[in-house]
């Protein structure tokens, strides 16, 4: 019951192959894994996956560390303004400093007197100091090139005695 084909049996050669082709398949497959590496086993691609996965944990406790844990911080509360004349305002606020350090730095607050357009007129940096607990009361004179009709904190930055 023969159909014509016949499959070669071990140590057989088939028609029209030669053990050049054998040399290229094995010559591509070497300079393939000279240019892209090896492929990866399972256990490697599990180790390769941990070890991301410890890098990318011990990054994030690191920048949590720097960012939220050990950064004092200074933030404020207008409490009021009094426009005194056409050329000045008095502008009122609490400064709260938190966080590590707080008793060796000091603020600059910026403050400043808007008109009744909301443009500015007026513009006073000035240095608080902390108080007990972390907070102090202010009041800043803001010279104004015309009358102002409110003053208030545009930013506060904290910095360093």
């Amino acid at each position: 019951m023969s159909d014509g084909l016949s499959f070669p049996g071990p140590g057989r050669r088939v028609p029209g192959t030669d053990d050049t082709n054998q040399k290229r398949v094995s010559t591509v497959s070497t300079l393939l894994q000279d240019r892209y590496g090896r492929p990866a086993t399972p256990g490697r691609r599990r180790l390769l996956l941990a070890l991301g996965a410890l890098a990318l944990a011990v990054s994030l406790a690191f920048i949590g560390w720097v960012t939220l844990l050990e950064r004092p911080t200074v933030n404020w509360d207008d409490i009021g303004f009094d426009v005194v004349s056409d050329a000045q305002v008095t502008v009122t606020f609490d400064v709260n400093f938190s966080g590590a350090g707080t008793e060796r730095s000091a603020a600059v607050c910026t403050v400043q007197a808007l008109n009744s357009l909301t443009t500015e007129v007026g513009l006073q940096d000035a240095r608080v100091q902390p108080g007990p607990g972390g907070r102090v009361r202010a009041t800043v004179t803001v010279p104004t090139s015309e009358r102002a009709t409110t003053g208030l904190v545009k930013a506060c930055t904290r910095v360093d005695r």
